[in-house]
């Protein structure tokens, strides 16, 4: 894998962005694979398709490219509102592949958001656009990444190093289990499971999860019982295979 782009595939344009989106589409393009099947190339997309920059063309797994220099992020700026929210309901919302790279163009990370964590809780509906802009009216949307579980978050290239494909892969696919859940659903799961793992501990127990039941009613105000909620959900993490039930108000975390 090659971690520097080939910054005269840029030299026609003199706009910052575009040289940026030129530049890291070209290196996705050449470097990457997917990481839903064993296909080593993917396909790009024809141009304004929604939500999808590049797509495999063995299991149609989307992807959608974000790159930025050497920034972290908390919030992620993404495109229309309702195209996002729409993908994410009907089960095709694309993987965020996070591409960050130094101001010489060396690739320095490649992080993917599992598309299966993109639930609704996630997406933050940005103010319309005024009246005078040429989008008047438009409404964008944020993604919240510090809303996203950690499990989520899988590293491609880190520290300017690039991971193991097969454990990329095992990385990616261990959570295909949540696409039995219905979008609208998951967000409950996924936000147990980033709970849990705020514990840092593998074993838990059941009071340790209603300690932090403020955190789930803060996503869910509207819901009035938290804590059966929370046992269902440990339940739904327990068909998954991740977590297990030791007896007695004790659990075990197995990712």
């Amino acid at each position: 894998m090659l971690l520097v782009c080939n910054e005269s595939i840029a030299d026609g344009y003199k706009s910052e962005a575009q040289r940026s989106r030129v530049l890291s589409e070209a290196w996705f393009l050449s470097n990457a694979y997917c990481l839903a099947c064993d296909s080593d190339k993917l396909t790009a997309t024809r141009a304004n398709t929604k939500a999808t920059d590049f797509i495999c063309p063995s299991c149609r797994q989307c992807y959608e490219l974000k790159s930025f220099r050497n920034r972290r992020r908390q919030t992620l700026p993404d495109g229309a509102y309702e195209s996002l929210m729409g993908r994410i309901l009907d089960g095709s919302a694309p993987t965020l592949m996070m591409l960050e790279r130094n101001h010489e163009w060396r690739i320095q990370s490649l992080t993917a958001i599992h598309h299966l964590f993109l639930t609704p809780k996630v997406i933050e509906q940005r103010k319309p656009l005024s009246p005078t802009a040429r989008r008047a009216g438009w409404i964008g949307c944020n993604i919240r990444l510090d809303q996203i579980a950690l499990d989520a978050q899988i590293s491609v290239i880190g520290n300017g190093k690039p991971c193991e494909p097969r454990l990329v892969r095992s990385a990616f696919q261990r959570f295909s289990g949540l696409k039995e859940i219905a979008p609208s659903a998951r967000g409950w799961t996924t936000l147990t499971l980033r709970i849990i793992r705020s514990l840092n501990l593998n074993e838990f127990s059941l009071n340790e999860i209603y300690a932090k039941e403020d955190a789930f009613s803060t996503q869910y105000p509207e819901n009035n019982n938290i804590r059966a909620k929370v046992r269902q959900q440990l339940q739904v993490l327990r068909d998954l295979g991740y977590v297990e039930f030791c007896g007695r108000g004790s659990y075990r975390l197995l990712i």
